[in-house]
């Protein structure tokens, strides 16, 4: 723009491919997460904001339209059904406009040479493809559905989760030692912040069970004081304390299960 030194993107919303092909494999262990970190702090550059930057960017973990790669869903030859509430929490909690492709809440699995394999019917009724003529695929009571359904009800009513800053946390096995996770079987945590609110996003990438120390902003976080896990608010809280000069929370998380943790 003339008189002016900053910058501005040059659409007005664009499907956010570079994510598509790193996210499924970060959440499935493939490979390293700091791909992820790196990713948003290319950002910096392009927007004055991190807020600016999630009104842009359509974020997604598998369609239709799938360059570069087999048409396959993100559950084509997947056992681990989980790591789907992993990839669509992620979309759900980071910056952007996450799209859910219909079917992938109820775990479609498709994959093959053509798109027709990755466009599986619904709602069958008399045309369906694939067998499913005369049958229909929504499952209300489907864990992968309902459990995709408790992230989306808290992103709508926590405004941070919408338009927060984001910052990748360093995390700690034994206290001391912090930094940012390696590989792939790792503790993944990140905060979105606005104002004085700080939600704490822990995904545990990992099939087994993982303790952490998270970092926390120390602003914000007063020692003793307690987070909840907006999932489980009867049952998870965790209380901040100081390790190594840092604000921390302690994490026990099950294996390839998600936590948002806030102020109660």
């Amino acid at each position: 723009m003339p008189g002016t030194s900053e910058r501005f993107p040059s659409l007005d919303a664009c499907l956010d491919f570079p994510l598509y092909f790193i996210l499924e494999e970060v959440i499935k262990g493939f490979t390293s997460p700091a791909l992820l970190r790196q990713r948003y702090e290319r950002f910096r550059t392009l927007y004055t904001d991190h807020g600016g930057a999630g009104e842009y960017f359509v974020t997604f973990v598998d369609n239709h339209d799938q360059m570069s790669r087999p048409y396959r869903r993100f559950m084509h030859n997947n056992p681990y059904p989980a790591q789907v509430v992993l990839a669509i929490g992620y979309l759900l909690t980071s910056p952007g406009v996450p799209c859910i492709y219909y079917g992938t809440e109820q775990n479609f699995d498709g994959g093959g040479d053509s798109d027709a394999y990755v466009r599986e019917c619904m709602f069958g009724g008399t045309w369906g493809a694939f067998d499913s003529t005369g049958h229909h695929f929504f499952i209300p009571d489907n864990p992968t559905y309902q459990a995709i359904a408790r992230i989306a009800a808290i992103r709508e009513r926590e405004p941070a989760l919408r338009y927060g800053r984001l910052y990748f946390r360093e995390i700690s096995e034994n206290g001391t030692d912090f930094g940012h996770p390696l590989d792939g079987n790792c503790t993944l945590a990140y905060s979105r912040i606005l104002d004085s609110t700080e939600i704490l996003i822990v995904l545990n990438l990992d099939l087994q069970p993982r303790e952490a120390f998270i970092t926390v902003d120390a602003a914000l976080n007063p020692e003793g004081s307690v987070m909840t896990d907006l999932l489980d608010p009867d049952r998870q809280q965790v209380q901040v304390e100081i390790r190594n000069g840092r604000r921390v929370v302690r994490t026990a998380i099950n294996g390839h299960n998600i936590m948002l943790l806030k102020h109660s």
